[in-house]
């Protein structure tokens, strides 16, 4: 029976850790695809003298990410978030593009990542 409590005291204190972890390694997902998808805008932007709010296969600039929900979100590989893009506020779209990957699922506790075109990464702690 002590056994029984003792183990249940250090799984009790083992857990959240191990969430809070998972949590963090996942992030990464999520990161990676806005720094891809930020060296894809910046190539646009030396062809074309401006950034695209349209990430998806078949839209305006032939950008090569899928759309599976229709709405021009682009999942992370693992599918821990999913990615906008849009003009950065107080700047038209040809002088900044603001990435936004938002959670998704067992990751969704975890906030919102935003990445812009003058290299400003919040929340500053998530980096």
């Amino acid at each position: 029976m002590i056994v029984i409590v003792v183990l249940s005291i250090l799984v009790a204190l083992a857990y959240p850790s191990y969430q809070t972890q998972m949590i963090e390694n996942r992030r990464t997902d999520g990161q990676r695809i806005l720094l891809e998808i930020m060296n894809e805008q910046q190539k646009f932007y030396s062809r074309n003298s401006t950034y695209t709010a349209d990430l998806v296969a078949g839209g305006t600039v032939g950008l090569t990410y899928p759309d599976p929900n229709g709405d021009g979100s682009v999942p992370s590989d693992k599918e821990y978030y999913l990615v906008t893009a849009r003009a950065c506020p107080t700047f038209t779209i040809n002088q900044c593009v603001e990435l936004t990957a938002t959670p998704q699922g067992g990751q969704a506790g975890d906030g919102t990542l935003i990445y812009n075109s003058h290299n400003i990464k919040t929340p500053s702690g998530k980096w």
